[in-house]
């Protein structure tokens, strides 16, 4: 019986060769066009670009699926002739291979809309990647919106004592400037997003004020945290104020300076996790080298909780791969293999509802976007109707 189940086990892995492939899987971008900040918001008339690289030689088929979901990501209950104009699960035939770079890859892209594809409805979409065997390798989430602007997001540091050192406050207000009426027998859901991070979203039920001209969510609380960091290996071969040193191994190795747990804030203009692919060459998707970057991190106490690195490179995901090992002291250490460019990053600590930077101030600098759904009672699924966004660049004391 024992050695049935070895063999059962063997030959899953055997046959399931995703948990391999998706070491490999990087880069992953989505993007709309003329716009090198990631993003997941998009209206319906953008075009938009998602884009990965699979490191290696080329050994299988990619195809692409698009679900819509409810506000909370759950497939909506409807047919994807409701809310797909053609048809998916389609196979990515955009692809090009690297060009004089140590670490081979190939690159695959796609767009939304396409000849087979486009989208009927705004909504929360998932987009999955599949192999040819139909293993998963990514979900990236995007926000299609109708043009609306009838959102007013307002930041302010928190009147209450106990977090007002590293809380941020937020409000937001929809009218109706759209024509939309507010209507007691509709069901609305608020989600509000810092920093395109969707794993630190919060989703509200009951707003504060509702009337037949506007809704108000009120008192909605974000701890602050801190600045991302940075560094930029554009030029591969050099160091700079945030690479300490560069080396060749089979390929580039990029060692950073040590990071520390900020005591207090410090002003450090970033581009809220985003990272841009760059390098010193014409074709940057085939051209950019990637290299090992060894991250560096002293803290200033001891975490009984794991610490990870996340940023828009990975997807803001808590997971092994990420995980940073802690080495003698409050010292931590990661290696990840990355593609030349621009990146910002953090820290952050595993928590029970999820994840939290090390530190946390009211100044820091954030972007928020506040989405509005609706779902009448004759309604088969959540649609958009208020969209605001702000950032706390010059928040109110």
């Amino acid at each position: 019986m024992i050695e049935k189940i070895v063999s059962i086990i063997i030959f899953f892995f055997i046959v399931n060769p995703v948990f391999t492939q998706l070491n490999n899987v990087k880069s992953i971008k989505v993007e709309s066009n003329g716009n090198l900040n990631s993003n997941i918001v998009f209206y319906k008339n953008d075009i938009i670009n998602i884009s990965f690289d699979i490191l290696g030689e080329k050994k299988s088929d990619y195809y692409y699926q698009v679900t819509h979901c409810d506000y909370q990501w759950n497939p909506s209950k409807i047919s994807k002739l409701e809310y797909i104009d053609g048809f998916d699960d389609i196979r990515i035939t955009n692809y090009v291979f690297s060009k004089n770079t140590f670490q081979s890859f190939t690159n695959f892209s796609f767009q939304i809309p396409n000849e087979n594809l486009k989208i009927k409805i705004d909504g929360n979409y998932v987009i999955k990647i599949f192999d040819e065997n139909y293993n998963e390798i990514y979900e990236r989430k995007i926000i299609i919106l109708n043009n609306l602007t009838n959102g007013l997001v307002n930041i302010t540091r928190s009147k209450e004592i106990l977090d007002s050192s590293y809380s941020q406050n937020i409000q937001a207000l929809f009218s109706n400037t759209n024509n939309i009426i507010f209507n007691n027998n509709s069901d609305y859901k608020l989600a509000v997003i810092k920093n395109n991070n969707l794993n630190s979203s919060k989703y509200f039920s009951s707003p504060r004020l509702q009337t037949g001209s506007k809704i108000i969510y009120d008192n909605i609380k974000f701890k602050g945290g801190s600045e991302y960091l940075y560094f930029d290996s554009k030029n591969i071969l050099s160091t700079s104020n945030e690479i300490k040193q560069v080396n060749f191994k089979n390929i580039y190795n990029t060692i950073l300076y040590d990071d520390y747990e900020e005591p207090i804030y410090t002003l450090q203009p970033d581009i809220n996790g985003t990272y841009i692919i760059n390098a010193n060459c014409s074709e940057k998707k085939t051209c950019a080298d990637y290299t090992n970057v060894k991250f560096n991190l002293r803290t200033n106490k001891n975490y009984a909780s794991d610490i990870y690195i996340i940023g828009e490179f990975n997807g803001h995901e808590i997971s092994e791969q990420y995980k940073m090992k802690k080495n003698d002291g409050n010292y931590y250490s990661a290696n990840l293999i990355l593609k030349q460019g621009i990146y910002n990053y953090k820290y952050v600590f595993k928590t029970n509802n999820g994840f939290e930077d090390l530190s946390n101030f009211w100044q820091t600098e954030n972007n928020y976007k506040a989405i509005l759904y609706e779902k009448k009672i004759t309604d088969r699924y959540y649609k958009i109707i208020g969209y605001g966004e702000k950032n706390s660049n010059n928040i109110v004391n």
